[in-house]
């Protein structure tokens, strides 16, 4: 059943009280008249088949006494009223929905792989090598030197890191967003290299011309 407003809601039980002062009131005038039609039935006196005339009655049981009038009551709302409750309930009780194919399945019934695909390697972006040097220098110079041969406990040579050699600019660009934490194996300094060299106001753009800098001195060989 789909939720009502508290409009709709108001309207509904207006709607209802109208509907069952109606119905009470068309119940009360259908029970008068049946309470008059009996009462007229009874007041009656039955007829005579002989054609001879009745013998004459005293004054006392001439007149047959008038059957008590009975009073309605509020029985017609109250019948009323649980017959509009039936008839909502019946309108609104939620109905069962269908079932649907669930879309974990393939067309041909069977359970679909829920292995999620490996998602592709960001596009590398064209990287500007003179902004890329300054990035470097404010950014990357503190853990590899400002001419990238790596400091002592620190960062290591990028111009001869074979690492840098093998990956690709967009590899290159998802492991300097995403760094190495010193307790990854990979890891042979034991120390952190942070997400963007812990300047994270770096954008893709910025890193792309970091590696285009790193490329001058050390270019991709797969």
């Amino acid at each position: 059943m789909p939720a009502l407003s508290p409009i709709q809601i108001t309207l509904l039980i207006v709607g209802v009280l109208l509907a069952t002062l109606i119905l009470g009131g068309l119940l009360a005038i259908l029970m008068a008249w049946l309470t008059r039609e009996v009462q007229a039935a009874y007041g009656q006196a039955p007829a005579t088949t002989a054609k001879a005339p009745a013998p004459a009655m005293p004054a006392e049981t001439a007149a047959a006494p008038a059957a008590p009038s009975q009073r309605i009551g509020p029985w017609p709302f109250v019948i009323s009223g649980l017959a509009l409750l039936v008839v909502l309930a019946v309108i609104f009780y939620p109905m069962p929905q269908p079932q649907t194919a669930s879309p974990e399945t393939s067309s041909g019934g069977s359970p679909a792989s829920s292995t999620p695909s490996p998602q592709p390697v960001a596009a590398a972006l064209s990287g500007n090598p003179e902004k890329g040097k300054e990035l470097f220098l404010g950014t990357c110079a503190s853990c590899h030197g400002p001419d990238a041969k790596g400091l002592p406990g620190l960062g290591k040579d990028l111009t001869t890191s074979a690492f840098v050699k093998q990956q690709t600019d967009a590899q290159l660009l998802e492991f300097i967003k995403k760094g190495r934490p010193a307790t990854d194996p990979a890891n042979t300094t034991g120390v952190d290299m942070p997400p963007k060299g812990g300047n994270p106001a770096l954008t893709d753009q910025d890193l792309a011309d970091i590696i285009a800098f790193i490329r001058t001195f050390n270019p991709h060989q797969p």
